[in-house]
Protein backbone atom coordinates (compact mmCIF):
# COMPACT_ATOMS: atom_id res chain seq x y z
CA UNK A 1 0.00 0.00 0.00
CA UNK A 2 1.46 3.37 -1.03
CA UNK A 3 2.11 6.25 1.38
CA UNK A 4 2.41 9.84 0.52
CA UNK A 5 5.63 11.53 1.19
CA UNK A 6 5.19 14.78 2.23
CA UNK A 7 6.97 17.91 0.68
CA UNK A 8 9.65 19.45 3.25
CA UNK A 9 10.27 22.48 1.48
CA UNK A 10 8.88 25.68 2.24
CA UNK A 11 9.11 28.30 0.20
CA UNK A 12 6.46 30.64 1.99
CA UNK A 13 3.98 32.09 0.07
CA UNK A 14 4.28 32.79 -3.53
CA UNK A 15 1.26 34.16 -5.26
CA UNK A 16 0.88 33.78 -8.51
CA UNK A 17 -1.10 36.78 -9.74
CA UNK A 18 -3.94 36.02 -12.37
CA UNK A 19 -7.19 35.18 -13.77
CA UNK A 20 -8.41 32.32 -15.28
CA UNK A 21 -10.25 33.73 -18.54
CA UNK A 22 -9.43 33.97 -22.18
CA UNK A 23 -5.86 32.80 -21.09
CA UNK A 24 -7.28 29.71 -19.85
CA UNK A 25 -8.58 28.77 -23.53
CA UNK A 26 -5.39 29.32 -24.82
CA UNK A 27 -3.43 26.95 -22.28
CA UNK A 28 -5.82 23.67 -23.38
CA UNK A 29 -4.32 24.41 -27.04
CA UNK A 30 -1.00 26.09 -27.33
CA UNK A 31 0.76 24.80 -23.64
CA UNK A 32 4.26 24.36 -23.69
CA UNK A 33 7.11 24.56 -21.11
CA UNK A 34 9.03 27.44 -20.48
CA UNK A 35 11.46 28.94 -18.38
CA UNK A 36 14.54 27.45 -17.01
CA UNK A 37 14.09 23.42 -16.29
CA UNK A 38 16.12 21.06 -13.98
CA UNK A 39 15.75 17.19 -14.74
CA UNK A 40 16.16 14.41 -11.51
CA UNK A 41 16.25 10.61 -12.04
CA UNK A 42 16.32 10.03 -8.45
CA UNK A 43 14.02 11.04 -4.80
CA UNK A 44 14.33 14.62 -4.65
CA UNK A 45 13.02 17.18 -3.41
CA UNK A 46 13.54 21.41 -4.61
CA UNK A 47 13.09 24.94 -5.85
CA UNK A 48 13.03 26.31 -9.16
CA UNK A 49 11.91 29.85 -9.16
CA UNK A 50 8.98 30.13 -6.78
CA UNK A 51 7.81 26.89 -7.61
CA UNK A 52 8.55 23.99 -5.13
CA UNK A 53 9.21 20.42 -6.77
CA UNK A 54 9.43 16.27 -5.78
CA UNK A 55 9.73 13.36 -7.49
CA UNK A 56 9.16 9.62 -5.48
CA UNK A 57 9.03 6.21 -6.36
CA UNK A 58 8.99 3.95 -3.71
CA UNK A 59 11.99 1.90 -5.95
CA UNK A 60 13.98 4.93 -6.13
CA UNK A 61 15.23 4.55 -10.00
CA UNK A 62 11.47 4.15 -11.71
CA UNK A 63 11.57 7.33 -13.32
CA UNK A 64 12.56 10.74 -13.68
CA UNK A 65 11.00 13.89 -13.81
CA UNK A 66 11.62 17.32 -15.49
CA UNK A 67 10.20 20.59 -13.73
CA UNK A 68 10.17 24.19 -15.15
CA UNK A 69 10.19 27.56 -13.45
CA UNK A 70 7.11 28.30 -14.75
CA UNK A 71 5.60 25.20 -12.72
CA UNK A 72 4.96 22.96 -15.64
CA UNK A 73 6.74 19.53 -15.73
CA UNK A 74 7.39 15.79 -17.23
CA UNK A 75 6.75 12.88 -15.71
CA UNK A 76 8.13 9.52 -16.86
CA UNK A 77 7.85 6.40 -15.07
CA UNK A 78 9.93 3.12 -15.95
CA UNK A 79 9.16 0.42 -13.61
CA UNK A 80 7.77 1.50 -9.74
CA UNK A 81 5.82 0.55 -7.00
CA UNK A 82 4.51 4.00 -6.27
CA UNK A 83 5.72 6.94 -8.35
CA UNK A 84 4.76 10.25 -8.38
CA UNK A 85 5.37 13.75 -8.76
CA UNK A 86 4.12 17.68 -8.05
CA UNK A 87 5.10 20.97 -8.33
CA UNK A 88 3.33 23.87 -7.03
CA UNK A 89 2.77 25.86 -3.98
CA UNK A 90 4.49 25.52 -0.42
CA UNK A 91 2.49 27.64 2.01
CA UNK A 92 3.36 27.15 4.98
CA UNK A 93 0.82 26.52 7.09
CA UNK A 94 0.66 30.20 8.14
CA UNK A 95 -3.50 30.63 6.51
CA UNK A 96 -6.50 28.86 5.94
CA UNK A 97 -8.10 29.20 2.50
CA UNK A 98 -10.38 31.97 3.73
CA UNK A 99 -7.17 34.07 4.14
CA UNK A 100 -4.93 34.06 1.29
CA UNK A 101 -6.81 37.38 -0.25
CA UNK A 102 -8.52 35.47 -3.21
CA UNK A 103 -9.53 32.28 -4.22
CA UNK A 104 -6.61 29.65 -4.82
CA UNK A 105 -6.92 28.54 -8.48
CA UNK A 106 -5.09 25.59 -10.34
CA UNK A 107 -4.49 25.74 -14.12
CA UNK A 108 -3.15 22.28 -16.17
CA UNK A 109 -2.95 20.78 -19.29
CA UNK A 110 -2.30 16.77 -19.13
CA UNK A 111 -0.58 14.91 -22.00
CA UNK A 112 -0.66 11.20 -20.79
CA UNK A 113 0.70 8.45 -22.94
CA UNK A 114 2.30 4.89 -22.54
CA UNK A 115 0.32 3.69 -19.33
CA UNK A 116 1.35 -0.29 -18.40
CA UNK A 117 0.00 -2.13 -15.31
CA UNK A 118 -1.43 0.90 -14.17
CA UNK A 119 -3.32 -0.54 -10.65
CA UNK A 120 -4.31 3.11 -9.53
CA UNK A 121 -3.68 6.61 -10.44
CA UNK A 122 -4.06 9.91 -9.16
CA UNK A 123 -4.09 13.06 -11.17
CA UNK A 124 -5.26 16.13 -10.00
CA UNK A 125 -4.30 18.71 -6.60
CA UNK A 126 -2.40 17.19 -3.79
CA UNK A 127 -1.84 19.13 -0.55
CA UNK A 128 -1.85 18.94 3.44
CA UNK A 129 -3.37 21.17 6.32
CA UNK A 130 -2.46 21.00 9.75
CA UNK A 131 -4.25 22.98 12.50
CA UNK A 132 -7.81 21.17 11.91
CA UNK A 133 -10.01 21.52 14.66
CA UNK A 134 -11.45 17.79 14.85
CA UNK A 135 -9.22 15.94 12.50
CA UNK A 136 -6.71 13.06 14.42
CA UNK A 137 -3.58 14.91 14.94
CA UNK A 138 -5.49 18.48 13.55
CA UNK A 139 -4.15 17.04 10.35
CA UNK A 140 -5.82 16.75 6.91
CA UNK A 141 -4.54 15.45 3.56
CA UNK A 142 -6.26 16.53 0.53
CA UNK A 143 -6.62 16.01 -2.91
CA UNK A 144 -8.76 16.93 -6.24
CA UNK A 145 -8.51 14.40 -8.86
CA UNK A 146 -9.38 15.21 -12.42
CA UNK A 147 -7.72 12.49 -14.19
CA UNK A 148 -5.90 9.31 -13.75
CA UNK A 149 -3.95 6.67 -15.70
CA UNK A 150 -5.55 3.70 -14.51
CA UNK A 151 -8.49 2.10 -16.78
CA UNK A 152 -11.18 4.28 -14.11
CA UNK A 153 -11.43 7.21 -11.64
CA UNK A 154 -10.85 6.24 -8.26
CA UNK A 155 -14.04 5.08 -7.01
CA UNK A 156 -15.31 4.14 -3.40
CA UNK A 157 -12.25 2.29 -2.21
CA UNK A 158 -10.78 5.37 -1.80
CA UNK A 159 -12.41 6.72 1.63
CA UNK A 160 -14.53 4.91 4.19
CA UNK A 161 -17.25 7.85 3.87
CA UNK A 162 -19.00 8.67 1.12
CA UNK A 163 -20.09 12.52 1.92
CA UNK A 164 -21.99 13.33 -1.32
CA UNK A 165 -21.80 14.87 -4.78
CA UNK A 166 -21.02 18.62 -5.65
CA UNK A 167 -20.91 20.67 -8.58
CA UNK A 168 -17.49 22.65 -9.10
CA UNK A 169 -15.33 23.39 -12.08
CA UNK A 170 -18.15 22.57 -14.61
CA UNK A 171 -17.96 19.16 -13.39
CA UNK A 172 -19.77 16.36 -11.04
CA UNK A 173 -17.47 15.69 -8.04
CA UNK A 174 -17.52 12.79 -5.14
CA UNK A 175 -16.34 13.39 -1.91
CA UNK A 176 -14.63 11.07 0.46
CA UNK A 177 -13.35 11.74 3.98
CA UNK A 178 -11.13 8.90 5.02
CA UNK A 179 -9.25 7.69 8.14
CA UNK A 180 -5.74 6.93 7.69
CA UNK A 181 -2.91 5.96 10.09
CA UNK A 182 0.73 6.17 8.71
CA UNK A 183 3.38 8.64 8.09
CA UNK A 184 2.45 12.26 7.65
CA UNK A 185 4.00 15.76 7.50
CA UNK A 186 6.24 17.17 10.29
CA UNK A 187 6.35 13.70 12.39
CA UNK A 188 7.81 10.16 12.75
CA UNK A 189 6.60 6.91 12.55
CA UNK A 190 2.76 7.08 11.91
CA UNK A 191 0.15 8.89 13.13
CA UNK A 192 -3.67 8.77 12.39
CA UNK A 193 -5.26 11.41 10.30
CA UNK A 194 -7.67 12.30 7.99
CA UNK A 195 -8.19 12.33 4.26
CA UNK A 196 -10.37 14.31 1.93
CA UNK A 197 -10.77 13.43 -1.76
CA UNK A 198 -13.09 15.09 -4.81
CA UNK A 199 -12.80 12.98 -7.47
CA UNK A 200 -14.06 14.09 -10.98
CA UNK A 201 -17.31 11.79 -12.27
CA UNK A 202 -15.13 12.04 -16.08
CA UNK A 203 -11.45 12.54 -16.75
CA UNK A 204 -10.31 15.40 -18.05
CA UNK A 205 -7.17 16.32 -19.52
CA UNK A 206 -7.20 20.19 -19.76
CA UNK A 207 -8.78 22.68 -17.12
CA UNK A 208 -9.13 25.00 -14.39
CA UNK A 209 -9.47 24.00 -10.35
CA UNK A 210 -10.55 26.07 -7.91
CA UNK A 211 -9.59 24.49 -5.32
CA UNK A 212 -10.76 26.96 -2.49
CA UNK A 213 -14.69 26.27 -3.63
CA UNK A 214 -13.79 22.62 -3.62
CA UNK A 215 -12.66 23.47 -0.06
CA UNK A 216 -15.84 25.75 0.70
CA UNK A 217 -18.21 22.89 -0.57
CA UNK A 218 -16.27 20.40 2.10
CA UNK A 219 -16.99 22.63 4.66
CA UNK A 220 -20.85 22.59 3.60
CA UNK A 221 -20.39 18.88 4.22
CA UNK A 222 -19.13 19.22 7.66
CA UNK A 223 -15.59 18.58 6.63
CA UNK A 224 -13.04 21.19 8.92
CA UNK A 225 -10.58 23.07 7.06
CA UNK A 226 -7.43 24.47 8.86
CA UNK A 227 -3.53 26.24 8.07
CA UNK A 228 -2.64 25.09 4.48
CA UNK A 229 0.19 23.47 4.11
CA UNK A 230 1.11 23.47 0.46
CA UNK A 231 -0.88 23.00 -2.59
CA UNK A 232 0.28 21.18 -5.77
CA UNK A 233 -0.58 19.94 -8.82
CA UNK A 234 0.47 16.27 -8.94
CA UNK A 235 0.57 12.68 -10.92
CA UNK A 236 0.92 9.65 -9.82
CA UNK A 237 0.43 6.27 -10.48
CA UNK A 238 0.96 2.80 -8.49
CA UNK A 239 0.17 -0.76 -8.50
CA UNK A 240 0.20 -3.07 -5.45
CA UNK A 241 0.37 -6.25 -6.97
CA UNK A 242 3.78 -5.72 -9.13
CA UNK A 243 4.58 -2.34 -10.57
CA UNK A 244 3.94 0.04 -13.10
CA UNK A 245 6.21 -0.96 -15.86
CA UNK A 246 5.74 2.14 -18.10
CA UNK A 247 3.50 5.58 -18.08
CA UNK A 248 4.32 9.01 -19.29
CA UNK A 249 2.41 12.46 -17.74
CA UNK A 250 3.63 15.51 -19.38
CA UNK A 251 2.02 18.45 -17.80
CA UNK A 252 2.74 21.57 -20.69
CA UNK A 253 0.94 23.57 -18.46
CA UNK A 254 0.47 23.19 -14.29
CA UNK A 255 0.17 26.63 -12.49
CA UNK A 256 -1.49 27.12 -8.52
CA UNK A 257 -1.76 30.95 -7.82
CA UNK A 258 -4.13 32.94 -5.81
CA UNK A 259 -6.80 35.12 -8.13
CA UNK A 260 -7.03 38.14 -6.92
CA UNK A 261 -9.35 38.83 -9.72
CA UNK A 262 -12.71 38.47 -6.91
CA UNK A 263 -14.14 36.14 -9.38
CA UNK A 264 -15.85 33.21 -7.96
CA UNK A 265 -16.43 29.61 -9.84
CA UNK A 266 -20.19 28.21 -10.33
CA UNK A 267 -21.11 25.98 -7.56
CA UNK A 268 -24.04 23.77 -6.47
CA UNK A 269 -24.34 23.12 -3.23
CA UNK A 270 -23.60 19.96 -2.08
CA UNK A 271 -25.82 16.83 -2.34
CA UNK A 272 -25.37 14.33 0.79
CA UNK A 273 -25.86 10.69 0.05
CA UNK A 274 -24.41 7.49 1.97
CA UNK A 275 -22.13 9.52 3.91
CA UNK A 276 -22.00 6.42 6.41
CA UNK A 277 -20.69 3.96 3.53
CA UNK A 278 -17.82 1.93 4.19
CA UNK A 279 -14.79 1.66 2.00
CA UNK A 280 -14.53 -1.47 -0.37
CA UNK A 281 -11.60 -3.44 -0.81
CA UNK A 282 -10.07 -3.75 -4.50
CA UNK A 283 -6.88 -5.91 -4.76
CA UNK A 284 -6.58 -3.71 -8.48
CA UNK A 285 -6.40 -0.79 -6.20
CA UNK A 286 -4.48 -1.13 -3.17
CA UNK A 287 -8.01 -1.33 -0.57
CA UNK A 288 -8.88 0.52 1.95
CA UNK A 289 -10.05 -0.03 5.03
CA UNK A 290 -10.82 2.70 8.21
CA UNK A 291 -6.57 2.65 8.70
CA UNK A 292 -5.73 3.05 5.69
CA UNK A 293 -5.91 3.68 1.59
CA UNK A 294 -3.33 4.34 -0.67
CA UNK A 295 -1.95 7.73 -0.49
CA UNK A 296 1.30 8.15 -2.11
CA UNK A 297 4.90 8.16 -0.67
CA UNK A 298 5.30 10.20 2.45
CA UNK A 299 7.44 7.64 4.33
CA UNK A 300 10.40 7.09 1.92
CA UNK A 301 10.75 11.39 0.91
CA UNK A 302 13.26 13.45 3.07
CA UNK A 303 10.45 15.75 5.39
CA UNK A 304 12.36 15.06 8.30
CA UNK A 305 14.06 18.38 9.33
CA UNK A 306 13.48 20.22 6.29
CA UNK A 307 10.65 21.79 7.65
Amino acid sequence: MKTLFKSGVKVGLALTLGVAGAYAQDFCSNAQHSGQKVTITSNQTGKIGDIGYELWDENGHGGSATFYSDGSMDCTITGAKDYLCRAGLSLGSTQTYKELGGDMIAEFKLVKSGASNVGYSYIGIYGWMEQVAGAPSNLVEYYVIDNTLANDMPGSWIGNERKGTITVDGGTYTVYRNTRTGPAIKTSGNVTFYQYFSVRDRPRDCGTINISEHMRQWEKMGMTMGKLYEAKVLGEAGNVNGQVNGGHMDFPHAKVYVSKSGATSSASNPTSSSSGTSAKSSSSKGGSNVSGTIDACKDKMGHEGKE
